[in-house]
C-alpha cells in the first residue's frame, strides 16, 4: 500500500489512528470531498481492529455489567475460565474506573446508556452499505442473522428477557427451541436448550481485509497514510498541528481516533478521560472440523464462534491488564474448551491465538464529538468490545458535527463533559 507523508501536501482532516472506527471515518469524509490525512504508528487495522469477532451485532445495546453482575465479581475472578479476569498489577489504576462503573449501573443511568447504544445501533449495519460500495468491499460483509445460544433452560429464560427491550429499540429478536436451532446451525450439540435468533445482525468475514480495503480506497482516491507515531496535537495559527515521528502535519480539523491511546493526546487540554485497557482474545481454527454460517455467542462462557474467510475465528474474554502486558495463551486456549461443550467435533488443528487492547469507558459508551472550547478538535474512540459494530454510525454522528450539520443521533450522551464530575457517593451505593 502507498504511505505518503510528505508535511508539504494539505489536508482538510488529520485523524490519528487507522483502527475501524478511524478508517470509516476517513472513508466518510473523502466521500463528503474532503482531502484526509490518516495518521497511525503501525499501520491500517493492525491492532484490535484486526483481532476482533467480526461480529456486526445490532443487538449489542445492553452495558456488559449490570449492578447484578457487581455480586459475581469474585466469582469470575476467581475462575480462571470466566469471560473476565484482572490482573493484580491493574488493579490499583483500575479502582477509579471501577468506581465509575458501579455509578454507571444505577436503573436510571442504565436506561440512559442502554438508550444511547441504540441509537448508535439502529443504523449501524446500513452506515456501512455506502462506505463498502465505494471500497468495493460488499463481498466482505454479509447479514445472515445470529444466534445466542444457551446450554441451559435457566440462561435461555434470562436472555429472553432482552427480548422486549430489542424490540423496543427496533430491534428483531426471537426465542427458538433446540430443533430450530440446530436447523440453522446443525454443528451446535444436541445438549443445548435453545438460542435467541436475532435475524439482522452480520459479520465480516476478514476484519483486517477491510481495514485495508478502506485504507487502499482512501490513498487511491487523493488521501493519505502516514505510518507514524503521532506524539502530540497542538493549535496554530488557528488550524491544528499534528506532531509526529515523521514531522508535522497541519489541518483545520483534528480527529483524535487512537483506540487505547487517545487520552494520551488528549488530557493536555484538561480533561477527565477514564479509559481502561480491555483486552480481548482470540483463537483461529483454520481447520475447525465444523460449520458455522453466521456468529453464534455462546450465552454461559460469553464468547463469539464467527466463521471467516481463513476458519473459525473463537473471540472474546475481557483481560483488564496494562496494555503492553504480555498476553496470557490460556486465556485463548480456554476458549477452545469451552466452544466444545457447544460444537462437539471441534478441532484446533493449526490454530493461532491473538490479544488486542480494547479501548473501554466504564459506563460502556463511545466517547465521539469535539472538546469544549477547542474549535477543530474532535474524538471518537473508546467503543470497547463493539467498535466494528458501531464505527460506521460513529463516522456518520461525527462527520455530521465536523461538516456543521444536525446529526441524526443525539451526539449529548457520547461528549466527554459527561466524566467533568467525579463519582458522588449516592452513585455508588
Amino acid at each position: 500500500m502507498k504511505a505518503l507523508s510528505e508535511p508539504s501536501q494539505a489536508s482538510d482532516v488529520i485523524i490519528v489512528g487507522a483502527g475501524i472506527v478511524g478508517l470509516t471515518l476517513a472513508v466518510r469524509l473523502q466521500l463528503e470531498g474532503k482531502r484526509v490525512c490518516l495518521v497511525d504508528a503501525v499501520g491500517p487495522a493492525s491492532g484490535a481492529s484486526y483481532g476482533n469477532a467480526g461480529f456486526l451485532s445490532r443487538g449489542s445495546i445492553f452495558p456488559p455489567v449490570s449492578r447484578s453482575d457487581l455480586w459475581r465479581l469474585p466469582k469470575y475472578l476467581l475462575d480462571p475460565a470466566s469471560p473476565l479476569t484482572i490482573r493484580p498489577a491493574y488493579l490499583p489504576d483500575l479502582v477509579p474506573w471501577g468506581l465509575r462503573l458501579i455509578a454507571a449501573t444505577r436503573p436510571k443511568r442504565m436506561e440512559q446508556i442502554i438508550a444511547a447504544l441504540a441509537s448508535l445501533s439502529r443504523d449501524a449495519i446500513s452506515s456501512y452499505a455506502p462506505l463498502l460500495s465505494a471500497a468495493a468491499a460488499d463481498d466482505l460483509v454479509d447479514v445472515r442473522g445470529s444466534l445466542v445460544v444457551c446450554r441451559t433452560a435457566v440462561t435461555l429464560d434470562q436472555k429472553s428477557r432482552a427480548i422486549p427491550s430489542w424490540r423496543e429499540n427496533g430491534i428483531e429478536a426471537f426465542r427458538i427451541d433446540r430443533a430450530e436451532a440446530r436447523e440453522l446451525e446443525p454443528a451446535l450439540s444436541d445438549e443445548i436448550a435453545g438460542a435467541i435468533y436475532l435475524p439482522d445482525n452480520g459479520r465480516c468475514i476478514s476484519p483486517g481485509a477491510l481495514g485495508l480495503r478502506f485504507a487502499a480506497y482512501l490513498v487511491a482516491n487523493g488521501g493519505r497514510l502516514v505510518i507514524a507515531r503521532a506524539n502530540k496535537v497542538a493549535p496554530s495559527n488557528g488550524s491544528w498541528r499534528v506532531q509526529t515521528s515523521s514531522g508535522d502535519f497541519e489541518a483545520p480539523q483534528v480527529v483524535v481516533a487512537a483506540g487505547r491511546w487517545s487520552d494520551e493526546l488528549l488530557t493536555p487540554f484538561g480533561m477527565t478521560i477514564p479509559l481502561a485497557s480491555e483486552r480481548g482474545y482470540h483463537l483461529m481454527l483454520p481447520e475447525a472440523g465444523v460449520e458455522l454460517s453466521r456468529p453464534c455467542v455462546m450465552a454461559e462462557p460469553f464468547f463469539a464462534a464467527t466463521p471467516m474467510i481463513d476458519g473459525l475465528r473463537l473471540a472474546g474474554t475481557v483481560e483488564f491488564a496494562h496494555a503492553d502486558a504480555p498476553m496470557n495463551p490460556k486465556r485463548a486456549d480456554n476458549l477452545f474448551q469451552l466452544a466444545r461443550r457447544y460444537l462437539p467435533g471441534l478441532s484446533r488443528e493449526g490454530a493461532t491465538r491473538w490479544m488486542g487492547v480494547r479501548p473501554s469507558f466504564p459506563d460502556a459508551l463511545p466517547a465521539i464529538g469535539e472538546v469544549r472550547g477547542r474549535t477543530g478538535l474532535f474524538y471518537s474512540f473508546g467503543h470497547q468490545h463493539v467498535g466494528l459494530t458501531f464505527a460506521a454510525s460513529s463516522a456518520k454522528l461525527l462527520a455530521d458535527l465536523m461538516l456543521n450539520r444536525r446529526p441524526g443521533i443525539d451526539p449529548a450522551p457520547f461528549s466527554l463533559e459527561r466524566f467533568s464530575r467525579g463519582p458522588q457517593f449516592e452513585d455508588i451505593i
